[in-house]
């Protein structure tokens, strides 16, 4: 394009909103972002919000690296709380520990250079509430932490509308079609909108956006759930964020962090599709019960205050994840005026700020910051999915 593009940002998340941020920081403000509701109200709001660069891939750990930075820069120049607790994930073989030195190695390339290996007496000296009588080791980064998913979309939103750009909520996204001049006329609940380009940033909706759109995605959507636990007694010293689990593992693992001296939040994770798909209109409810079962019997293989624990109130939200497990975006293959920013299952918070990046990359045709980001690219989830535009 030849001129600044008019926009359409479906979806108000943390996926949506950084898109967004991004192009009128480079100085696109004919942005609108529409929202069923209001910035935040959905997943991205009910995440823990956790930062962290402890992957194993160079492109997963550019990706956090960037979005760690990108937090930092929020927090100095916004005010964007960010709680540096550190970040612990535990290994139980040598081929953990292999992949966490190459971690560590991985993260040297692109500047994070306190990521370290910790044995297991050394885990066990500082952490002595922890069992470590099965693991041999762990990968931790002292400089990760965690935000505030809510108060970065409020933010975020500020910022946008503060550009000159817009943000339209209780809006609900009703048909699209193209004009004969290529423009798509976006019909929303309260108005219809003219883009060049629309951003499909629906979330866990964003495979029946994409097919609104006439652009087909493949998501699968699982409902996951975060569960406070208290502690009769505080805890000293206060526990990083430790991840009981290792990405590629076929199964999902216990996460927790201290909120405070007397609480944790605690919850399961995965990467990858163990879990039934949902609907993206389920009713967001407390952690079932089977739920909080398993996260209390995995955090009593892994604390040794087990007895000292009360479960006090849970939530849900939902990881919209992609058939590979990796993030959906860039231009559609069928649709090229639509641009996918979908798929972060559950790192939604940490890679916004990447995948903003690479779909405003997309919308405006500019050169990639990041090499691979072709391997984000949607053509690898739409082989096979009917195109159906409904106006």
């Amino acid at each position: 394009m030849t001129t600044a593009p008019k926009v359409v940002v479906i979806g108000a998340g943390v996926l949506g909103l950084s898109t967004a941020l991004e192009l009128v920081n480079r100085g696109v403000t004919d942005v609108h972002v529409i929202e069923r509701s209001h910035p935040g109200e959905g997943s991205s709001g009910r995440s823990v919000g956790m930062v962290e660069t402890q992957y194993f891939r160079a492109d997963d750990v550019e990706a956090r690296v960037y979005g760690r930075r990108f937090y930092d820069r929020m927090a100095a120049d916004h005010g964007l709380g960010f709680v540096a607790c550190g970040y612990l994930r535990l290994g139980s073989t040598t081929d953990d520990i292999a992949s966490f030195e190459g971690s560590v190695a991985t993260q040297r390339q692109f500047g994070v250079d306190d990521a370290k290996v910790l044995t297991v007496e050394e885990i066990s000296h500082r952490w002595p509430q922890l069992v470590t009588a099965d693991r041999i080791g762990g990968l931790y980064g002292e400089s990760d932490g965690y935000i505030d998913g809510y108060e970065y979309c409020t933010l975020a939103a500020r910022q946008i509308r503060a550009a000159g750009a817009r943000i339209s909520t209780n809006c609900d996204l009703l048909g699209a079609v193209t004009a004969a001049d290529g423009r798509w006329k976006v019909v929303t609940s309260t108005e219809t909108f003219v883009a060049d380009v629309v951003v499909n940033a629906a979330g866990a909706w964003g495979a029946i956006v994409g097919e609104r759109l006439g652009a087909p995605v493949a998501l699968h959507p699982q409902l996951h759930g975060a569960v406070t636990v208290d502690l009769r007694t505080p805890m000293e010293p206060l526990l990083p964020f430790v991840m009981d689990y290792v990405p590629d593992s076929g199964t999902d693992g216990v996460y927790f962090r201290a909120e405070r001296a007397n609480q944790l939040i605690a919850g399961l994770h995965t990467d990858e599709g163990v879990h039934e798909a949902v609907s993206p209109d389920v009713r967001l409810r407390r952690v079932s019960e089977d739920d909080v079962e398993r996260v209390l019997t995995l955090m009593a293989e892994r604390l040794n205050v087990v007895d000292d624990l009360t479960v006090s109130g849970s939530w849900q939200g939902i990881y919209p994840m992609s058939p590979d497990h990796r993030p959906i975006v860039g231009r559609h293959p069928e649709q090229p005026t639509v641009v996918c920013a979908l798929g972060a299952g559950g790192s939604g918070i940490q890679l916004a700020p990447a995948i903003g990046l690479v779909a405003a990359e997309a919308v405006l045709d500019s050169v990639p910051t990041f090499a691979w980001s072709s391997a984000w690219a949607p053509d690898r989830v739409t082989a096979g999915i009917p195109s159906r535009p409904i106006v």
